[in-house]
């Protein structure tokens, strides 16, 4: 029985031992150059984790970037429909219609279309367009509102009195605008 606790003893200082020189061995690996490079590890992972989430905020507006083509395509075709026409007829009609609607008088209308095209896309031909209409102060107003806010593009450039005669203003309207061509 003696020899058997020696037996034990011996057992118990060789586990102690070892359970020691475990001890040893990781606190020597906590304060080793080791552990440094881990934690280093750890932020270098912590800063290519961030920078991946920055680049993939900063990549989320592509996502889908087909779909947003084929739609602002779309839009560019309804707009040039709608606000640009391709005729003279089609902006004499408006003009027209507007002037009915407004009640003036269009006695002129004068198109200009010879000016430069610089730093215009294919297929657009600036037109300069001169009104000469007649009424009274609140219809020539009217007319003036109307064309700003009518669907075809005809930008008010200017106005400029011509005269008056029986209560009926004259003016002169200068209009810009782009005609559109099968190109």
């Amino acid at each position: 029985m003696i020899g058997e606790l020696r037996d034990l003893r011996t057992q118990l200082l060789i586990v102690a031992g070892v359970l020691l020189l475990a001890d040893v061995a990781a606190v020597g690996v906590l304060v080793s150059p080791l552990a440094a490079g881990r934690a280093e590890q750890q932020k270098h992972y912590e800063a290519l984790r961030l920078e991946k989430m920055e680049k993939m905020k900063a990549a989320a507006p592509a996502r889908g970037i087909h779909e947003k083509i084929d739609a602002a395509r779309r839009q560019e075709a309804a707009f040039l429909d709608e606000r640009l026409t391709k005729r003279y007829s089609a902006m004499s009609e408006e003009i027209s219609h507007t002037a009915h609607e407004a009640g003036v008088e269009v006695s002129r209308v004068h198109y200009d279309d010879s000016l430069s095209q610089r730093d215009l896309p294919a297929g657009f031909q600036p037109l300069n367009i001169t009104i000469q209409v007649k009424g009274s102060y609140e219809q020539n107003i009217r007319f003036l509102n109307a064309m700003e806010r009518q669907k075809m593009m005809l930008l008010v450039d200017g106005v400029s009195f011509s005269g008056l005669k029986d209560g009926e203003l004259s003016l002169a309207v200068k209009l810009s605008t782009f005609l559109r061509s099968d190109q």
